[in-house]
């Protein structure tokens, strides 16, 4: 169970835990054929997009981690989702995220991304809330699989959805913690050659 409150913060940005009465603010995303083009639900109207947050709800209930909102923190504007969703497909907990056309290429996605990883897949004391993630990311979304190999994401396998190939990604709590250990050690070092 997670607590309704429940916000990451990142230097430009806050995350918080998506619930059925956020329908009013993810409307503007949900409805927008150019930020859902990726998405597997695609475009959805006000009673799809509300049915949607009842499921991210739940999946917060019953899983302590979910779909967040994503904010600017400068002027609380929201734009765009990020989280973990389980995929209907049978490939695991997925990492998932879309932003509103007018946040794209302000590096909000690589920031959200990387402290929902981190929340999910512990730091580098080791306190990961699951064990493993998945990205599915079609073939030609270079932006994307470029920021999940920067992650760490390893490409496992590819499937065909109709003529467009997707490729899946995975990372290990394992992986992302010894990452986490490696670059605080580099750091430390750095410091004491000062």
């Amino acid at each position: 169970m997670i607590a309704p409150s429940l916000v990451l913060n990142t230097p430009r940005l806050y995350l918080r835990a998506l619930r059925a009465g956020d329908l009013e603010t993810v409307l503007p995303l949900r409805t927008d054929a150019q930020a859902m083009e990726r998405m597997l639900e695609g475009v959805q109207d006000r009673e799809a997009a509300f049915q949607t947050l009842k499921t991210f709800e739940a999946f917060w209930e019953t899983q302590g981690v979910g779909m967040f909102g994503v904010f600017e923190r400068e002027n609380d504007r929201f734009v765009g989702e990020a989280g973990l969703m389980l995929r209907p497909d049978g490939l695991g907990l997925a990492l998932r995220y879309c932003f509103l056309p007018v946040a794209r290429g302000k590096g909000f996605a690589r920031e959200a991304v990387t402290e929902i990883v981190n929340f999910a897949l512990g730091d580098a004391s080791g306190e990961a809330r699951v064990p493993r993630l998945i990205a599915v990311l079609s073939d030609d979304n270079k932006a994307s699989q470029a920021l999940a190999e920067d992650l760490g994401f390893f490409l496992e396998q590819s499937f065909y959805r109709g003529r467009q190939k997707m490729l899946v990604y995975a990372l290990s709590a394992d992986f992302w913690q010894a990452r986490q250990r490696l670059a605080d050690y580099l750091v430390a070092v750095k410091a004491s050659l000062a």
